[in-house]
């Protein structure tokens, strides 16, 4: 009994185990069927000899808005022409015969050409090759409807840089070129590494480079063993995120207006400001350039070799990079420090026969037969020299210096574009330290009218006449529209009544008869302009010259022509804007600076910028 209920359990248990490993077969050839059957071609592209390719996808690059967020920079849609050779050669078709169908659609150079083969030449046959890049919406269409018999061409889409103001706002905006060796051993963003990407080289797009470029996406594929594509993979594909906008304080129309009245190829700059917020509204330097020539690498390097040979210097941003005399502009910086040292006062009068000797020295005043009896408004106003060489007879240079710096001469002044240049206002330890000479007499005499060892930047002077006309207030130049949106400027230590002096003595330069700024004036539903003329001395001129002046400017060569400015701000009874221009070698204030700065505030005061 107990024998037969034993043989029971085991034939039951046998029949069990046998089922199981029936059905376990059953499943394993189940399995085998799918993989090498069913998925059998899907698991024969993922062989160990596959393997997974990242492909980076560029972001579109951010933006760049003026202070009403009009656009100064953008993208816009270009079209690549591709060909795989392989896809071509399979059809029966050859390079030169889908080259010349090409060429007969958009323009093929014989450089173009050569770049196509020796690509080829280099690459893979089922490698993508690029045959022309950067075409417009209608060369493209002209591809498109060829596509069916040009086999193995397509047209790829991707963003490029625009700069729809192209020289007006060159030196502002800046500009992107190609990467080259250098920036992949200091910037190790993988972008980098993508053909035809480009990044900041000048300007904003410089100093907001990292911002402007954005983070990049990928796109992941199955790539075999020669590397030709097998399986893209988009549920592993990650967008790029694009470039963060920047806005700036400029005003485009302004811009514009202000590049277009500077015409003609002459060496210039202009600068204006908000007296209180410090805002650049707009900063033009010329000659300029066309930023959109960097985006062309095959005529990069030939327009970029004219532009350096230029002698005006295009690259050159005049407004904060170039250093200048500030002639009688700096006028207004020796009279403040002379008034608060006691040294004149507002009835201080000095004659004037048309020269100032000192130690059997003579110093000329502009003015050959001089000004006779002048008082303090009209040492501004007729922009007397001896007035201020008797100024300079009793002052020492220290307290010049120390009051132009108050006022932002002689020191950078943290605006956010790159390559200011701090200039210098002169001091005797200064002398001494970087000439190893002791300071004279005749130095201060030449420094109290703008002359000697000063050198200043037009952006400098602007931010000069803003502190006067504020009030005394230190603002600062910003071109970043939102940062330190808020902070408030400290008072600068000088006394109101005589910037009140000043302030008078502007306004009697551009508005009474027998001014230097009479090219400036204007009247504009009220509003006028209170400013100062200034006019810097490239040569040394002999005494003959100074007694008849015999040789005018106009005859001169261009290189050894006066240097001609203006500043000033307006409207004068309740100041809102202040200007600055420089003309290289203009032969006068009055007559090149002063008419520029004039245009160039009524049309601020039209636009009502920032209002």
């Amino acid at each position: 009994m107990r024998d037969a209920e034993l043989l029971n359990i085991f034939t039951r248990r046998s029949f069990l185990i046998a089922t199981g490993e029936v059905l376990l077969f059953i499943a394993l050839v189940a399995r085998l069927w799918q993989l090498q059957i069913r998925q059998g071609d899907k698991f024969g592209r993922l062989s160990d000899k596959n393997s997974i390719r990242v492909k980076l996808l560029p972001p579109p690059r951010g933006n760049i808005l003026d202070r009403d967020d009009r656009l100064l920079v953008g993208n816009r849609n270009v079209y690549d022409v591709m060909m795989i050779p392989e896809e071509m050669i399979s059809r029966g078709f050859t390079v030169d015969e889908v080259l010349t169908r090409i060429g007969s659609i958009v323009d093929l150079s014989q450089k173009d050409k050569d770049r196509i083969y020796a690509d080829i030449k280099r690459k893979r046959a089922f490698f993508p090759v690029m045959v022309k890049g950067g075409l417009s919406w209608a060369e493209m269409s002209k591809i498109q409807v060829e596509n069916l018999s040009l086999p193995g061409v397509y047209v790829e889409e991707r963003a490029m840089r625009h700069y729809p103001y192209s020289e007006a706002g060159a030196h502002v905006v800046g500009y992107v070129a190609a990467v080259e060796e250098r920036d992949l051993r200091e910037d190790k963003d993988p972008l980098l590494n993508m053909p035809g990407f480009k990044i900041g080289r000048a300007g904003m797009e410089k100093v907001k480079d990292m911002s402007l470029r954005g983070g990049s996406g990928e796109e992941v594929q199955l790539v075999n063993a020669v590397g030709r594509v097998v399986e893209d993979m988009p549920d592993k594909k990650r967008a790029p995120v694009p470039g963060a906008n920047l806005r700036l304080t400029v005003d485009s129309r302004l811009q514009k207006y202000a590049s277009d009245r500077i015409t003609g190829d002459r060496a210039a700059t202009a600068v204006v400001m908000d007296v209180f917020s410090g805002d650049v509204l707009a900063m033009v330097s010329t000659p300029s350039f066309d930023p959109n020539i960097f985006l062309d690498e095959d005529k990069t390097v030939e327009e970029f070799n004219n532009l350096i040979k230029n002698p005006h210097k295009p690259f050159l941003n005049k407004s904060i990079e170039g250093l200048y005399s500030p002639g009688s502009t700096f006028k207004m910086m020796t009279a403040l420090a002379a008034l608060e040292k006691g040294i004149i006062n507002p009835s201080t009068r000095f004659f004037c026969p048309g020269f100032f000797e000192n130690n059997k020295q003579k110093y000329w005043c502009w003015r050959p037969k001089g000004h006779g009896l002048v008082d303090f408004d009209h040492s501004l106003a007729f922009s007397c020299d001896v007035y201020y060489y008797n100024i300079a007879s009793q002052i020492d240079m220290d307290d010049v210096q120390d009051m132009a710096h108050r006022f932002g001469l002689g020191q950078s002044t943290g605006i956010e574009l790159p390559n200011e240049r701090a200039g210098q206002v002169p001091s005797r330890r200064w002398k001494s330290n970087y000439r190893a000479e002791r300071w004279y007499v005749g130095d201060m005499i030449n420094a109290a009218i703008g002359q000697g060892f000063t050198l200043v930047s037009p952006l400098q002077l602007c931010v000069m006449v803003a502190r006067i006309a504020n009030g005394g207030y230190a603002v600062e130049p910003r071109v970043i529209k939102g940062e330190h949106e808020n902070k408030i400027a400290p008072k600068i230590t000088v006394n109101e009544t005589h910037l009140g002096m000043i302030r008078r003595g502007m306004f009697r330069t551009v508005n009474d008869e027998g001014g230097t700024g009479q090219t400036a004036r204007f009247v504009l539903n009220g509003a006028r302009m209170s400013g100062k003329t200034g006019t810097t001395q490239v040569r040394s001129l002999s005494a003959s010259e100074h007694a008849d002046g015999r040789i005018a400017q106009s005859d001169l060569p261009w290189h050894l022509r006066n240097h001609a400015l203006f500043v000033g701000y307006a409207p004068s009874d309740n100041p809102r804007y202040a200007v600055a221009v420089l003309v290289e070698h203009g032969a006068s204030g009055s007559g090149a600076a002063a008419p520029l700065a004039r245009d160039i505030m009524k049309k601020t005061l039209e636009l009502g910028v920032g209002a």
